[in-house]
C-alpha cells in the first residue's frame, strides 16, 4: 500500500543541469523502490524522452509530461484500466493540440520574434540543450506544449496576455519558455493523478514534490511536502516559505538524493 507519492521535476532537479546525470541520486531512488513509494517523473520533457529515462532508472510508475499536458500510466500497471492507447499505455489529457499551439505561435512571430521547437532543426535543439541527436529528436516529438525562445524577454508579460486571451498560457522552465493550454500545469496533473491513486486504493496518500523552476512552484506549494532545489548557479526560486516547503542543500542529483533521504529518514 502506498503512503506517499513522490513527484519530481527532471532537469536541474533529479537530473544535473549540465550532464543530465542522475547517478548521484541512485541511493534515494533505490530506497523509494524498496519502500514501494512511486517516483512519478513530472517534467516538461516529452513521452519519448521520459520513456527512455524510465527504462534507465528502471521505474514502472506513471509519469507526467510536457508541464502537465499528459499523464501516462504504463501497461499492466494497477491503475491502467480501459481506453488504452495502441501501445498499452493509458493516456490522460485535456488541452489544446500541438497544431493549435503552433498556429498561435506562428501568428505571434512577427510582433514578438519567438522561435519554437517546431521552427528548429535538430542541430539547433542540440546546441540549445546539450542533448545528443537521439535525445534531441525525442525532445522534438511534442503533443501538448511548445518550448520557445524569444529575442526580448521583457515582452513575455504582453505575450502571456495574448496567449491567455486565446486560451493558452506561458510558463518558464529551466532553459525555455513553454506555451501550454490554459489551466494546464504540473500541479493540476499531480492532483489529478494523486486522486486516481487515492480512489484506487481507497486510502489517504501524501504527496512530495521537488523542483527548481517557475513551472514547479504550484506543484511544490500544493504538495504535502515541497522541496525547492537550488539552481546550478546556487540561486533559489522566489517562493513563499512555510513549514511544508523545504530547501535542498545542493543542486541536481546530489541535492535530490539528500532531500529524499532526509524526508524519509534514510541513514
Amino acid at each position: 500500500m502506498h503512503k506517499h507519492l513522490v513527484f519530481s521535476d527532471l532537469d536541474g532537479t533529479l537530473l544535473n543541469h549540465n550532464d543530465y546525470s542522475f547517478q548521484d541520486a541512485k541511493e534515494a531512488i533505490d530506497h523509494l523502490k524498496g519502500s514501494n513509494i512511486p517516483l512519478i517523473l513530472t517534467t516538461s520533457k516529452t513521452f519519448s524522452e521520459v520513456l527512455r529515462l524510465q527504462k534507465e532508472m528502471r521505474l514502472e510508475a506513471p509519469f507526467i509530461v510536457e508541464n502537465g499536458g499528459g499523464i501516462f500510466i504504463p501497461p499492466n500497471h494497477p491503475l491502467n484500466g480501459s481506453n488504452q492507447a495502441g501501445n498499452g499505455w493509458l493516456k490522460i489529457s485535456s488541452g489544446s493540440s500541438y497544431m493549435q499551439l503552433r498556429d498561435f505561435l506562428n501568428k505571434m512571430k512577427k510582433h514578438y520574434l519567438v522561435h519554437g521547437f517546431g521552427d528548429m532543426k535538430h542541430d539547433e535543439v542540440m546546441s540549445l540543450t546539450n542533448l545528443d541527436k537521439t535525445s534531441a529528436n525525442n525532445a522534438m516529438q511534442r503533443h501538448f506544449t511548445e518550448p520557445f525562445i524569444i529575442k526580448d524577454t521583457t515582452l513575455i508579460p504582453k505575450l502571456r496576455l495574448e496567449a491567455q486571451k486565446a486560451g493558452f498560457d506561458i510558463v518558464k522552465g529551466g532553459r525555455f519558455f513553454h506555451l501550454i493550454s490554459k489551466d494546464q500545469n504540473k500541479a493540476v496533473a499531480m492532483q489529478k493523478l494523486s486522486k486516481i491513486y487515492r480512489s484506487h486504493y481507497n486510502k489517504p496518500i501524501k504527496t512530495v514534490a521537488l523542483g527548481d523552476s517557475q513551472n514547479d512552484i504550484k506543484m511544490i506549494q500544493q504538495a504535502d511536502i515541497g522541496v525547492v532545489m537550488p539552481r546550478h548557479d546556487g540561486s533559489f526560486l522566489d517562493i513563499q516559505k512555510n513549514k511544508k516547503v523545504l530547501f535542498a542543500k545542493y543542486p541536481g542529483a546530489k541535492g535530490w538524493n539528500q532531500a529524499i533521504k532526509d524526508i524519509f529518514h534514510v541513514k
